[in-house]
């Protein structure tokens, strides 16, 4: 009895100290969600007058300040996707006081925060005076957050100069608040090319590391795309989307993020894998390495320009073969170049790799190259030993379903490996101008019935390649092959793709939209709105995928056009504000004829708020008004 007593007590006593692990283990559980939560909270804290956000994630902490319009004197508080609650708490006041509406608030109270409401915050401090703003706060849903901070602490270095370059640090916070990545960044600098001139700037990023952001493709140089252009804010993306559904080698891939420069919200982002060689990029023989072994002293190289053709006085290996990245670029653009060559067709070619190209390595990619080109237009069917047919057709479906008026022209890059006589045609680049978007479709009336291989038919400067082997038994076939293999992708993208896509960005897009009003230029977008944009890129793939059907003879359902069954307001009226004729169309539908007009008086239909000349192919999304200038 007595052992039988000692067990069962040594039974409790055991159970009784599980269970007070239990609870310790459940009390500290608690404390330390606790601390994580309070670790995650967002403060609001003043500094120099204006007020500011520190969004704590537990893991790093990022400063948001508060922008404001010039033009409407209205300020805003955009907020990334891992702001969860709306419950914001006051920090570090200093010796400023705060209201908000009128209310005092002081460290360590809380403030909630409602969508569409502007509130009057007014911050007092003697050295400041009295400050008044009318504050709405905006959040973002779904998408990561990028903050950049230069070194500098300022963008105006940068901004004078696409070359300029700064040092700075990096967080990656994702949607949920897990800070993905943090770290030095060894460079940031600007990029693009006619996109350099736009409020909204694209930059490009070295991170010290490499690293997959965002779930990309790991790597250590990333473009951050600003996609001005963009009506729909998807144009580069499902470019890329079907380059790689196509299995084009290399095809970068992007995603996108809310931007932050130095605390101030830039806009929504595609952070894009670059167009470069090396892992987990274009992985062909690494010639700058090479060349940088042989020349301990490369920036200090002296240039080499002949003939249009430069790179550098270098030392370099026996074997120049490869690898080269090789970019068909505009002439003005190619002029601003280090390294590249010019064909005797007047074709403008950039070495982006090697970076620094030896005189050597110049004259033999320009001497492949040419070969080639003569091949081309001399209907050689030799030419196949020397152009990779697969990335050709593939590279020239992408451009061609996105209506990608660039082609030929820049942005259009080439490969070629080591001990390879073939080049490749990739990866694809810059799609900003496709699917009916920018300036250039828009002004010369581009629509789904073009094709790009009008592009170079006789035009200077422009790389006729698509146009001269068209034609040809080898890629009609392919070409055929690999259209109707891509339908049922596209199919998808129409049905549930664009879909998916917007849900995921459209509350980013609603701030970068409101971030950008006073200086978004409509030229470069169909619609005004951002839901009439996103229905023009479904009306455009499907009118555009219907008239490659027909045009290849493809069997396959008409893809249709969207329609939400509601009226919009037509209005057509002259310069001076006189006459004018309004109707109601249906949503999607095609305007048959404009009212008539005396063309000796008047120049011709446009549309108001864009500035697009007025055509029956562009369907009706939204209230539209078209005016009438007189002519001088």
């Amino acid at each position: 009895m007595r052992g039988g007593n000692n067990a069962e007590m040594k039974f409790y006593v055991k159970k009784r100290v599980c269970l007070a692990a239990l609870v310790l283990s459940a009390f500290l559980g608690g404390f330390w969600l606790w601390g994580r939560m309070e670790t995650r909270e967002t403060v609001l804290t003043v500094r120099g007058g204006a007020p500011q956000i520190v969004v704590n994630t537990g893991q790093s902490s990022s400063t948001i300040l508060l922008w404001q319009d010039t033009e409407s004197g209205a300020a805003y508080f955009f907020l990334p996707s891992c702001v969860r609650r709306r419950s914001i708490t006051v920090g570090d006041l200093g010796s400023c006081s705060l209201r908000i509406d009128g209310e005092i608030l002081n460290k360590g109270d809380a403030f909630t925060w409602e969508d569409s409401r502007a509130y009057e915050m007014q911050i007092t401090e003697e050295t400041y005076g009295t400050h008044t703003y009318t504050v709405t706060f905006m959040k973002s849903e779904n998408i990561p957050a990028v903050f950049i901070d230069t070194a500098s602490g300022s963008m105006a270095y940068l901004e004078e100069d696409k070359a300029h370059e700064e040092t700075g640090a990096i967080r990656v916070v994702d949607k949920d608040g897990n800070t993905e990545y943090q770290g030095a960044l060894e460079r940031i600098s600007g990029r693009g090319n006619s996109t350099w001139g736009f409020a909204k700037k694209p930059y490009t990023i070295k991170l010290t590391e490499k690293y997959p952001l965002c779930g990309l493709e790991k790597g250590d140089k990333w473009n951050l795309l600003s996609l001005w252009r963009e009506g729909s804010k998807l144009d580069n993306k499902i470019a890329m989307d079907l380059a790689e559904e196509l299995g084009l080698p290399y095809s970068p891939q992007g995603a996108w993020v809310d931007l932050y420069l130095n605390g101030e919200y830039a806009g929504n982002y595609l952070l894009a894998e670059s167009v470069s060689v090396g892992e987990g990029r274009v992985e062909i023989t690494d010639l700058e390495r090479e060349n940088r072994a042989y020349n301990k002293d490369i920036m200090a190289a002296s240039r080499y320009v002949e003939n249009n053709n430069k790179g550098y006085i270098l030392e370099n290996g026996s074997n120049i073969t490869g690898g080269y990245l090789i970019e068909k670029d505009y002439a003005p653009y190619y002029r601003m170049e280090n390294n590249g060559f010019v064909t005797s067709m007047c074709n403008t070619f950039t070495i982006k790799a090697p970076q620094h190209a030896s005189k050597e390595q110049v004259h033999y990619i320009r001497d492949y190259v040419e070969h080639i080109e003569q091949l081309v237009q001399n209907g050689q069917p030799q030419v196949w030993d020397y152009l990779d047919i697969d990335s050709f057709v593939k590279r020239f479906l992408v451009d061609e379903l996105s209506m990608e008026i660039d082609a030929g022209v820049t942005s259009m890059y080439f490969y070629k490996e080591r001990d390879d006589d073939k080049l490749y045609s990739g990866p694809v680049w810059d799609y900003d101008s496709a699917f009916g978007d920018g300036a250039s479709a828009i002004r010369n009336g581009y629509d789904y019935q073009y094709t790009t291989l009008e592009n170079c038919a006789d035009a200077y400067n422009c790389l006729n390649w698509y146009t001269k082997l068209y034609e040809t038994s080898e890629v009609q076939q392919r070409l055929l092959e690999d259209y109707e293999k891509i339908l049922p992708a596209c199919e998808r993208l129409l049905e549930q793709q664009i879909d998916e896509y917007v849900q995921t960005i459209y509350a980013s897009v609603a701030m970068d939209r409101l971030r950008w009003s006073s200086a978004e230029e409509w030229e470069y977008h169909r619609y005004t709105s951002y839901d009439a944009n996103v229905k023009y890129m479904k009306f455009y793939i499907a009118k555009r995928l219907n008239w490659l059907c027909e045009r290849w003879g493809v069997a396959h359902e008409p893809f249709p056009t969207p329609c939400s069954g509601q009226t919009h307001t037509v209005t057509f009226e002259d310069s001076e504000g006189g006459s004018a004729v309004v109707m109601e169309v249906l949503d999607g539908d095609q305007l048959a004829e404009p009212p008539e007009y005396d063309e000796a008086v008047y120049q011709g239909w446009r549309n108001r708020a864009t500035g697009e000349v007025y055509r029956r192919q562009i369907p009706i999304y939204e209230d539209t008004v078209f005016y009438n200038e007189r002519r001088e």
